[in-house]
């Protein structure tokens, strides 16, 4: 099911450009500032910078984009990326012309679908991706500040604005194409049906870049199915065993902490299954209802009401898979509704005329959830728990695979990956002997890392300030104004400084 967005009457170059406001992270940027270094297409002597598209530049260079998946059909692609402002991730979805995006707003996600496009259709997307080697070349560490990267981070804003408008073509010719994209809301996801992964690091390691501008696609023999060259980026032997488990044809329960990589693990996992089936995905959440699922009526434009299918209803139907994140953020009553489908195969859709729809070959569930005390969710149905076949259990890593993962996700220094993944440690041991509420996740830790690394001064001084405005809130929590509280802040500055070598 998808729902349009009709509130904002803008176009999506309005939008696009429409923020004067700075870009995030370079205060000297900013919305409509004048670009001397225009994308090649671009007639004028000057261009004008969208913080929009530049924001997405940004978000692709630090390595946020975690996921890039063609789909079918060809040239069409899915994105999963980090979150800006504290989620897990965002998947957003480009198809011919229609685009999902986080609730169906235009935003930076349709820079980075756009920019994944370009890769994609590589050999005409030579300028955007000259452009991309061009600031690889000056600096693959820490995203500088300095007059030259800005000045090639805006000529890249450029050039993606003109292949995002124009593609290949000529703008005094073709017609525009951004327009004319209709935005859906990426809580209601397409079917889609994946394809090969690309790996996302082509967008942080000029060498990568290289190689995969080089690359030429080799067609395999129908009867040999095609193996994802792309190193993953979940680590744990949980993928491989979530891949023969889709590949058995069961149903999968995904368990443990936050943030640490069941979604990224479950989407691995169907782009590396021998079947491409399309996936299907619902975001738990308290206000998801049984329409959500089942489906509806709907107004039809012409002042009437048609029926639409839910997701779950599509997934069935289609023998899809269908991938259920946050499960049990969902109201009890809304998720139960799988205790039939998974016990007998079918659902009654009682507003439907009573029609019952039965799973349909291929159907497959997985679903991902936290358990624990520590987090804000629904008991779940010891019954429909039993319906799954399979359990996967996601801890963190040991120390010397998350020092390494920490530095080949941030670059930081292995010696202050040891520090600071210590420092984690210890949170979670203290957690667990109910002295602290939170831990520092893997999520906490990359953005710790990923600010120690910007900042200049002492390494003490520099892993205090930024403990402060990464996970600082989540671990020490606040007092009744919303304040960091004293006396565990204290305690774990404390804890910062007795494991940071003298």
């Amino acid at each position: 099911m998808t729902l349009a967005t009709t509130t904002d009457k803008r176009s999506i170059t309005q939008v696009m450009f429409s923020r004067k406001r700075e870009v995030d992270g370079f205060p000297s940027l900013h919305g409509g500032q004048e670009i001397h270094y225009p994308a090649k297409r671009n007639p004028k002597p000057a261009g004008f910078l969208s913080a929009m598209l530049c924001k997405a530049c940004i978000v692709a260079l630090k390595g946020d984009v975690i996921g890039i998946t063609q789909l079918e059909p060809p040239g069409t692609v899915m994105v999963r990326s980090r979150s800006q402002s504290g989620a897990d991730f965002h998947t957003c979805y480009l198809l011919e012309s229609k685009t999902w995006l986080p609730r169906g707003n235009v935003t930076y996600h349709l820079g980075l679908l756009t920019l994944a496009e370009a890769l994609v259709e590589k050999e005409k997307a030579g300028d955007i991706l000259d452009a991309l080697e061009e600031i690889l070349s000056y600096s693959q560490t820490v995203l500088p500040t300095d007059s030259r990267y800005q000045e090639l981070l805006m000529h890249l804003s450029d050039e993606l604005y003109y292949w995002s408008k124009w593609q290949e073509k000529e703008p005094a010719i073709a017609p525009e194409r951004l327009d004319r994209i209709q935005v859906e809301d990426a809580a209601f996801p397409p079917k889609v049906t994946p394809g090969d992964p690309i790996d996302p690091k082509v967008l942080t390691d000029l060498n990568r870049l290289r190689s995969h501008r080089k690359s030429r696609e080799v067609t395999l023999p129908a009867e040999e199915p095609v193996v994802s060259t792309v190193a993953s980026r979940f680590k744990g032997t949980q993928l491989g065993e979530l891949i023969e488990s889709l590949d058995l044809g069961l149903h999968s329960l995904l368990v443990g902490p936050t943030a640490t990589g069941k979604t990224l693990c479950a989407f691995e996992a169907f782009e590396r299954t021998k079947a491409k089936k399309p996936v299907f995905v619902i975001e738990g959440h308290e206000s998801l209802k049984e329409f959500d699922l089942l489906g509806g009526y709907t107004p039809d434009g012409n002042g009437g009401f048609t029926w639409r299918d839910g997701v779950l209803v599509e997934a069935m139907k289609s023998g899809s898979y269908l991938f259920i994140d946050e499960a049990n953020r969902m109201p009890t009553r809304t998720l139960n509704i799988l205790l039939g489908v998974l016990s007998r195969g079918a659902v009654v859709l009682t507003e439907h005329g009573s029609e019952e729809v039965e799973t349909q070959m291929g159907f497959q569930v997985v679903m991902a959830m936290n358990l624990g005390k520590g987090y804000a969710i629904n008991t779940l149905d010891t019954a429909l728990l039993n319906r799954f076949q399979v359990v996967l259990e996601y801890h963190y890593l040991p120390s010397r695979e998350e020092e390494a993962l920490l530095v080949a996700e941030t670059g930081v220094d292995p010696a202050m990956a040891h520090t600071m993944v210590k420092v984690a440690n210890e949170t979670r041991r203290l957690k667990r002997n109910k002295e602290l509420s939170a831990e520092i996740t893997p999520r906490g830790l990359f953005a710790w890392a990923t600010k120690f690394k910007a900042k200049n001064g002492d390494i003490l001084s520099r892993l205090k300030a930024t403990a402060r405005v990464t996970w600082m809130h989540q671990v020490a929590g606040t007092d009744a104004d919303g304040y960091l509280r004293d006396d565990t802040t204290n305690l774990l500055l404390d804890l910062i400084e007795a494991h940071t070598p003298k």
